[in-house]
């Protein structure tokens, strides 16, 4: 402890008050709290403590690398291991049959409960060595505390008292017979189950309700089955409730069936559901049913302890991280603060005894002018030196300097004499080991807990576990920057910035700095009080007036403003380059097919139609503009039992030649009744789909109708503007999607209609569409022969898909768009926009443009490089020509590396920009190479000290 300061009052005369910066009221508990901390932990235990809290944060450390790279906690079976279970399936007792029954209750409080019981016939083959039987029940459900209770087991018909044993989420019930089984034993067990309702949403309806969604099997089920049945009995007043058919299933790996429930009866406790299945089913195979209930049907709990614990426990490194910030930066600016000195100094003339100027440099931490300092203090009596000063006081302040000058400040044998002379100190003590340990350790547990994690949750699909690692990295760091890097002054140290603040303010107040010379001795001192960079130009011009040369050349491998400009330019181009192949489409890109569009759509499976009839009535306004009104019928068969309710689900191109034909749906109709949609776009294209609420099985007529407000847009071919409408009735694939078993597309039909007066303006450029999502655009199929109806012309076409492999058949292939394409001469169709045809041709010319411009760049500047080679000089060592040839194309050629693949991903090698692209990367790798060759320093100048360059 340091002897208490002076007092103001002490002052002598002419002192200057000072106040040392008060730090928050905030910054101030937090410190107390820690000094408070450090005292109680020093009065209770001296190095074994200090190194038992060493041990602990080891500990955990190594407890999260186990958790990084050991094996993963409760990890999900894989594909592989249940799969080969069902070859184990006699290796234990099997449930030659497996009758379980859920009767529900809703109690006085609005509460789920549901009373189970569950009789299991055990057959134990003769090599099985069991002696009884365990049954794993889920005590957490989707946050809620299940708080299952046993009522009563039986085996064999006599009552027993079984083992019971339960962790955080499932109880394990054992009944032990006392000795080896064989043959077929009888189980009965009876238990309720409480809160099993929980909040949810129908993935396709986006209908809100509450789910009763439970395997009657357990979460863990490692035995074969055969004869299953089950009964779920429902009060009337719950009955009545249903937001959606009750429905049970069967699953395994990739198979499954389900069915809907429907009543069989009724009993004193309800109306009865019931399905059975007589399939033999290996282990880990799942027998659920599904309840969903209108919202508000229960009361719901709290959510449980574990739940918060599942939701809060893998993020408290992250969270310990975030609070030891304040923490850290409390300690730093209070308890780990400088001395306090008195709170007033005098100016003084000269420098105090037994300081050096690079030592007091360090001592007022003037890192930015460290170097110029201890070059002054080195002296300038050798021309050599001068001129090493010279550049030294030339780079000073700059925005290159600053990592040269932090590595100078911290690297010089002055900054290790503070420590020497115990003017500055390393704080120790547990609050220090407290926060270094923390740091790692926290950071080691939250990759670990990540880690396990990603077992859990993919990845590849959510974004928020690599940003936690990220952000608990980040904050760690910070911890142990502001932790190591806190070196406060000692009272002598303080004492002396005392002496070194009346000296700044004597050199102040009498302007030496405007005043100066080389010969002044109190140089390096105005130096390392001034700005850097008013520091290096007062340097600069004492030299001159010295009669340095001004023609001295600066050091060539400082890196000057433009320098760094140069360097950024190339990365930055570099990096832009990564951002158009990940973030944008090209051009040259396959377009998307319906079935890749609607593969992650949930709703769409399930609706198999067999007739499709598409007519489209193109409108002429007075104006001249013209708008498309379209109508699809389609004949469909709806499947049930399915996870998710099946939709109508439609897909379009409304966005053609960068034109955006404005796409609306009017409406949706089944059997004739109108029913609840939602349009919005998916991946660039119009997406509809209804919100049924309910599964609606059996053939149903469904009918769409949309409006294309602006189908009319500009196109220039051969040299001339035609105006155009380009129509995508359906997109490639669309077959696919309407499929099922034994049903799908049998019948086509589109038809488009248009007065005879635009009929009569079509040019030979129109016809149904024949264009290719993997291929460049190909010429539309001429129309056939057209029909008149009042004023108006039809062009139509059908087809049957048993005619598709006939000669002469209409049926389009599946991988084609389905559309028309009609074409007018200009100004036909009202006023189109040529600048949209003439950006988009921009963007689609982007793939030809992009890297080929890169390597044209690329080659120029290593040819100039190449050129310049074969002169003599010295620029061969910096400068901004050395930097743009050596830096611009190796980085120009590194970014061809991601537009290639951007361009080129779903190209077939045949395509001509393929070649181009190649040629074009690799005569720009060549030449980057060539160029850093022959411009590498030369071997004597990059031997040569940097001290000793002339």
């Amino acid at each position: 402890m340091s002897e208490t300061p002076p007092s103001a009052s002490e002052a002598p005369p002419g002192a200057v008050a000072w106040t040392p910066r008060r730090q928050t009221p905030l910054y101030r508990a937090l410190a107390a709290w820690l000094l408070r901390v450090e005292a109680w932990l020093q009065s209770h235990g001296g190095p074994r403590l200090r190194w038992s809290l060493r041990v602990f944060w080891a500990a955990l450390a190594a407890i999260g690398v186990l958790l990084l790279v050991g094996p993963v906690i409760n990890k999900p079976l894989s594909f592989d291991d249940i799969v080969s279970s069902a070859g184990e399936a006699t290796d234990t007792w099997i449930a030659r049959s497996f009758d379980v029954s859920y009767t529900l209750e809703r109690d006085e409080s609005g509460s789920l409960v549901v009373h189970v019981e569950e009789r299991i016939t055990a057959l134990f083959p003769d090599d099985v060595d069991e002696d009884g039987v365990e049954r794993i029940i889920a005590t957490q459900y989707e946050g809620h505390d299940l708080r299952p209770a046993i009522r009563d087991v039986t085996w064999d018909g006599v009552a027993v008292e079984p083992r019971v044993r339960q962790d955080a989420t499932r109880m394990t019930i054992r009944v032990d017979a006392g000795e080896r089984m064989r043959g077929d034993h009888d189980l009965v067990l009876r238990y309720d189950l409480h809160d099993l309702a929980a909040p949810t949403q129908d993935p396709s309806s986006r209908q809100a309700y509450e789910q009763v969604q439970w395997d009657v099997f357990g979460p863990e089920w490692r035995h074969g089955s055969a004869k299953k049945s089950l009964t779920v009995t429902v009060p009337p007043e719950l009955d009545g409730a249903f937001a959606r058919r009750p429905a049970a299933g069967m699953s395994w790996l990739l198979l499954s069936d389900s069915t809907t429930l429907t009543p069989e009866g009724t009993t004193a406790d309800g109306i009865v559901y019931r399905t059975d299945n007589d399939q033999n089913m290996p282990p880990y195979s799942s027998f659920w049913f599904a309840l969903r209930f209108d919202s508000g049907t229960f009361t719901m709990p709290e959510p449980s302890v574990l739940y918060w614990v599942q939701v809060v426990g893998p993020f408290v490194p992250l969270l310990l991280l975030v609070v030891a910030i304040p923490l850290v930066i409390a300690a730093r600016r209070v308890a780990w603060a400088d001395a306090r000195g008195r709170p007033w100094f005098t100016m003084q003339e000269a420098p105090r005894d037994g300081g050096s100027p690079a030592l007091d440099a360090r001592l007022w931490r003037a890192w930015r002018t460290s170097a110029l300092v201890d070059a002054l203090a080195a002296g300038t009596s050798d021309p050599a030196d001068a001129r090493r000063l010279l550049r030294v006081a030339r780079r000073t302040g700059r925005l290159g300097d600053l990592l040269g000058a932090w590595l100078h400040y911290r690297g010089a044998r002055a900054y290790r004499t503070q420590f020497a002379e115990e003017l500055r100190r390393i704080p120790r003590g547990f609050v220090r080991d407290g926060f270094l340990g923390a740091a790692l350790a926290f950071t080691a547990l939250q990759w670990g807990l990540v880690r396990q994690l990603s077992y859990q949750v993919p990845l590849s699909e959510y974004w928020w576990p690599g940003a936690i690692v990220v952000v608990s990295t980040l904050l760690a760091a910070i911890v142990l920057a502001v932790a190591l890097s806190a070196r406060p002054l000692t009272p002598a140290g303080t004492r002396a910035v005392e002496h070194l603040r009346g000296q700044e303010l004597f050199l102040r107040q009498t302007s030496a700095r405007e005043r100066t010379s080389l010969k002044d001795p109190l140089l390096p001192y105005i130096v390392m009080f001034a700005p850097a960079r008013a520091a290096g130009r007062a340097v600069v011009e004492a030299l001159e007036t010295s009669g340095v040369a001004g023609s001295v050349r600066a050091d060539p491998r400082f890196v000057t403003g433009p320098r760094l400009l140069l360097r950024a330019t190339a990365i930055v181009v570099f990096l832009a380059a990564c951002g158009v192949s990940f973030l944008t489409t090209a051009s040259t890109r396959h377009g998307l097919t319906h079935f890749e569009l609607l593969r992650d759509v949930d709703g769409d499976y399930g609706l198999y139609v067999s007739d499709v009839d598409i007519s489209a009535d193109i409108v002429r306004a007075d104006d001249g503009s013209v708008r498309m009104e379209v109508t699809e019928s389609l004949t469909a068969t709806v499947d049930a039992n399915l996870r998710a309710i099946p939709q109508v689900t439609r897909l379009w191109r409304d966005q053609v030649d960068g034109h955006d034909q404005a796409l609306t749906v009017e409406s949706v109709e089944v059997d004739g009744s109108a029913v609840p949609f939602e349009q919005s776009r998916l991946q660039g294209y119009a997406f509809l789909q209804s919100r049924m609420p309910d599964d609606w099985p059996g053939e149903h007529d469904i009918r769409v109708t949309y409006t294309l407000a602006h189908p009319a847009s500009a196109v220039k071919t051969d040299a001339r503007w035609l105006d155009q409408i380009r129509w995508t009735a359906l997109l490639p694939w669309w077959v696919d999607t309407w499929e099922g078993v034994d049903h799908g597309p049998q019948h086509l039909a589109v038809s488009v209609r248009l007065p005879s007066d635009l009929a009569a303006e079509l040019t030979g450029e129109s016809g149904w569409l024949d264009e290719l999502p993997h291929r460049p655009v190909r010429p539309p199929v001429p129309f056939g022969p057209s029909a008149q109806q009042s004023g108006s012309v039809v062009i139509r076409f059908e087809a049957d898909r048993a005619s598709q492999y006939e000669p002469e058949s209409d049926w389009p292939t599946a991988r084609a768009y389905v559309g028309a394409q009609l074409r007018f001469p200009a100004g036909t169709l009202g006023e189109t926009s040529p600048q949209e045809w003439d950006v988009n041709s921009f963007v689609v010319a982007l793939p030809w443009i992009l890297a080929p411009s890169l390597a044209v760049v690329a080659v120029g500047l290593s040819a100039a490089g190449i050129a310049r080679s074969r002169r003599p000089g010295r620029w061969r060592e910096g400068g901004a020509f050395r930097d743009a040839v050596r830096w611009l194309p190796p980085w120009l050629t590194a970014a061809q590396f991601p537009l290639f693949g951007w361009a080129t991903a779903d190209m077939y090698g045949d395509e001509p920009l393929f070649p181009l692209l190649l040629v074009c990367l690799g005569v720009s790798l060549v030449a980057s190479v060539w160029v850093l060759v022959v411009t590498r320093p030369p071997r004597s100048t990059a031997a040569r000290p940097a001290g000793r360059r002339g």
